[in-house]
């Protein structure tokens, strides 16, 4: 077998077993907890096993129906509009390598496809943020992917987030950029988190 069609049967596996496990189980009461980096809850075949069974690079799911990554590519968001993804979110500016073809791709295949570029340290800003927060919310609880070149600026716009809109502790919202694949911003979010960066 080709390396593609093994990555399809496991994809098909994925869909297969989450689907028998929706069908199979009780109507939840609500009051499950928030997904985590290993978790597959979500909508559907819409899960973090689709993402990486599909080799999306760096595949987290630090928050519900929200899968952060690296740069997918065109094969991969096929395959995760296939699972059941309906909107993507990417970081990167258009004119990165790799980047830029998505808005014509979401235009062929009918999925919902918008850019926010953030091109570093100096992009990490309040107005910024608070453009990602209301993609977010106005995406609400479909299942979303939200990448950039590797999930770092993910990462720590989900942490900037996290802290200036959502009025988390300056601990836990750096916890869950790291979560979401936050690396080399890490210096740059713990100042705009007034964290000590020897810390």
């Amino acid at each position: 077998m080709t390396r593609r069609s093994l990555r399809n049967l496991a994809l098909t596996m994925a869909v297969l077993f989450v689907g028998t496990a929706c069908t199979s189980e009780p109507a939840g009461d609500g009051a499950e907890g928030a997904a985590t980096v290993t978790s597959g809850a979500s909508v559907e075949g819409a899960t973090l096993e689709a993402a990486t069974a599909l080799g999306v690079s760096n595949a987290r799911m630090p928050l519900p129906h929200l899968v952060t990554a690296g740069q997918p590519t065109e094969e991969q968001i096929v395959g995760l509009v296939e699972a059941g993804f309906a909107h993507f979110i990417s970081l990167r500016v258009a004119d990165e390598r790799g980047a830029g073809w998505e808005e014509a791709r979401a235009a062929d295949q009918s999925f919902d496809f918008e850019r926010l570029p953030i091109s570093g340290g100096d992009a990490l800003t309040r107005e910024n943020v608070e453009a990602l927060a209301a993609l977010l919310e106005s995406v609400g609880e479909e299942p979303t992917v939200l990448y950039c070149g590797s999930s770092n600026r993910v990462g720590a716009m989900l942490a900037l987030k996290a802290y200036w809109v959502d009025g988390a502790d300056p601990e836990a919202a750096f916890e869950l950029g790291q979560q979401a694949g936050m690396t080399r911003l890490e210096g740059r979010v713990r100042e705009l988190l007034g964290l000590d960066s020897s810390g």
